[in-house]
């Protein structure tokens, strides 16, 4: 069996999928290990969890809904890390990928090309946490 040829394109493509998974792999294992440094010595972050913990609760809307609308928001603010995080949130909630394929359907027309290019890292990441079982 021969070893596949590709080409310069499919090369340059296949680096950067790497390292976009790399760069999610990455996200998430910092913000793991990080997490109690913040929460002892941040004085901002704890008042922030609690924030966070009191919008994303269901009411009116509920939490797969404000997840995805925080998906949006990061990805026309260009927050890598919070693309990965409400993502992650949006498919727990019990979010479809045509429910992502949505929302990103409503960042892009709000956030023109930018939000384009910003949302195929929510792509990659999609890929990553669908072939971890979310």
């Amino acid at each position: 069996m021969e070893p596949e040829e590709y080409t310069y394109l499919e090369m340059e493509q296949l680096m950067a999928s790497d390292l976009t998974r790399q760069k999610i792999e990455q996200s998430i294992k910092d913000r793991k290990k990080l997490h109690r440094t913040f929460v002892d010595n941040i004085k901002t972050f704890k008042p922030l969890l609690e924030l966070e913990a009191k919008a994303f609760k269901d009411g009116a809307l509920d939490k797969k809904t404000k997840e995805l609308m925080a998906l949006a928001i990061s990805i026309v603010t260009k927050c890598e890390p919070c693309m990965e995080w409400h993502l992650d949130q949006a498919l727990q909630a019990g979010a479809t990928d045509k429910e992502v394929f949505e929302t990103i359907d409503v960042t892009i027309e709000m956030g023109g090309g930018q939000a384009a290019a910003y949302a195929r890292f929510v792509l990659k990441a999609l890929e990553h946490f669908k072939k971890d079982g979310r």
